[in-house]
């Protein structure tokens, strides 16, 4: 579709800014009059307010007089009908001020009404009182309140009434030879103007044209240049504006959000964009917003997560940054984020791999090996008694030898499990290589240390294994050190507990051996 040229809209507004011109000379003592009466008439028109205000005066006293009339009135049937056209009046009167007040007041008006509505309301409960004297056959006592009460507030009320109607007309009046004044001197200069203004509109046209034809296509070549580049990155674009509406999603971000650019476009950022804290669900899109509205640049934190509107959850990263006018407000923001779930997983996955046993899924010797020096850096044996277990299988090799690889790793998955389920949630079970293994075991007194040593080789010693109908027993060596204050490094420790182990496969007494150091 052929874009449409912004000189169009420009040379048809100069042409008719010049042909207005020249009609304005021709025409200008003519329009000047039917300005001026058109004036007159607006001026006219305000006298609504005054022809409000007598109105409303007129009614207060006529309501006056009616509750006056009732007081007087024996028959009670028509006393009633006075009071209903007492209460029908001031139907009217609320007519009539809903009507006043749904015009302007300006300074000197609004303390006068203010006035008045005082004196109204005071005026009003007193004639509910009266009225209901007078619905009681009360005329004495009715008459004595008007008399009292209702005259002298009444008679200030219109002093008040009459004080505003003035004051509309004298308003009126003086804005009335206002406009007359104005309209003259718009006649006289009419004539000097339009030719004046011919000249300037014509200089103008001929400058605008040239310059908007050479604006044009340096904006329309910057647009096409910013448009290719938001389409062609690979992170996700979305662009919002003061009013939390979505103005603009490139490809990336319509793919990642499940929306198009027609279907989000003015929708709030908050159901567009969901997204929270993985661990909390606490929300994040709202505060990101909130913090660029204050003109701060922020980025998402690292366990953000968004929820695109086919229910698919992403891990992202990205960051947001406010968008300035001219003049230095901020009118908007853009966010860029990007997918990082793929990755985040295959790094999760690589790390896992990387400190653990792909048989067994358990610790790998490498790992095992930071988390045991770690432990020996930060608190000594003294203050958290910690002891490490060192197992080595007695019949591995043959079961393996015998009934082949796939039994032997099956058998170390066997171990591994039962292992695990005779050890603390805190306790670190590590492959160590083939068929040994070790334990860690921190915050651990060294005879609940040897009871767990005891019972995990009484386990191992009566577990069967069962490989294509055939029944295997195994066997296994145990040996513990209790680390203390005399060992310092890892390496120590595992040569203490490999001794330990070696002899108790040595000895052949099935039990555990403790090293003494």
């Amino acid at each position: 579709m052929k874009r449409p040229s912004a000189l169009i809209p420009v040379i048809a507004g100069f042409s008719v800014m010049l042909i207005l011109m020249v009609a304005l000379t021709a025409i200008g003592l003519t329009y000047v009059r039917q300005l001026s009466n058109q004036l007159t008439a607006i001026v006219s028109e305000r006298n609504e307010k005054a022809e409000l205000a007598t109105a409303m005066r007129a009614l207060h006293e006529a309501r006056h007089h009616s509750l006056m009339l009732s007081s007087t009135l024996q028959d009670p049937f028509v006393r009633d009908e006075e009071i209903m056209r007492f209460f029908a009046m001031a139907r009217e009167f609320i007519g009539l001020r809903d009507k006043f007040l749904g015009l302007p007041l300006d300074e000197t008006e609004l303390p006068l009404w203010q006035q008045i509505r005082g004196n109204v309301v005071r005026v009003e409960t007193t004639s509910a009182d009266i009225i209901g004297l007078l619905q009681k056959d009360q005329l004495d006592e009715a008459s004595a309140l008007i008399r009292r009460q209702l005259l002298p507030t009444q008679e200030s009320m219109m002093r008040d009434w009459g004080q505003l109607v003035t004051l509309q007309r004298s308003k009126n009046q003086a804005a009335l030879l206002e406009a007359r004044k104005a309209s003259d001197e718009a006649q006289r200069l009419t004539v000097a103007l339009s030719a004046g203004a011919f000249l300037v509109g014509l200089i103008i046209a001929v400058f605008v044209i040239r310059l908007s034809r050479r604006l044009e296509k340096d904006l329309f070549e910057e647009k096409e240049r910013a448009q290719i580049t938001l389409q062609a990155i690979g992170d996700a674009v979305v662009r919002f504006d003061q009013d939390h509406k979505i103005c603009y999603l490139n490809p990336v971000a319509e793919r990642l959000l499940g929306f198009t650019q027609a279907s989000a476009s003015g929708q709030p950022i908050e159901k567009v964009l969901p997204i929270f804290e993985k661990e909390t669900r606490s929300e994040l899109t709202l505060p990101l917003v909130n913090d660029t509205y204050a003109g701060a640049y922020s980025r998402l934190p690292e366990t953000a997560c968004l929820l695109s509107v086919h229910g698919m959850e992403y891990e992202i990263e990205g960051s947001c940054a406010p968008i300035h006018t001219s003049e230095g407000d901020i009118m908007g923001g853009v966010l860029v984020l990007r997918d990082v779930t793929e990755a985040r997983a295959m790094q999760q996955k690589l790390q896992w791999q990387a400190e653990h046993d792909e048989l067994t899924g358990l610790t790998n010797r490498r790992a095992f090996e930071q988390r045991v020096s770690r432990c020996l850096n930060s608190k000594r044996a003294s203050e958290h008694p910690m002891s490490l277990i060192y197992l080595d299988l007695d019949h591995f090799k043959p079961i393996n030898d015998t009934a082949g690889h796939a039994a032997g790793d099956e058998l170390l998955r066997q171990v591994s499990h039962l292992m695990l389920t005779r050890i603390r949630d805190t306790d670190t079970l590590a492959r160590m290589g083939g068929d040994e293994f070790c334990i860690l075991l921190t915050a651990c007194p060294q005879d609940m240390a040897e009871r767990i040593a005891e019972v995990i080789r009484a386990s191992l010693e009566h577990m069967e294994f069962t490989w294509e109908d055939k029944t295997y027993r195994i066997g296994t060596s145990v040996g513990i050190v209790h680390v203390t204050d005399a060992f310092s490094t890892f390496e120590e420790c595992m040569a203490a507990a490999d001794a330990a182990c070696y002899e108790a496969k040595n000895n052949g007494r099935g039990n555990v051996v403790v090293h003494q150091r």
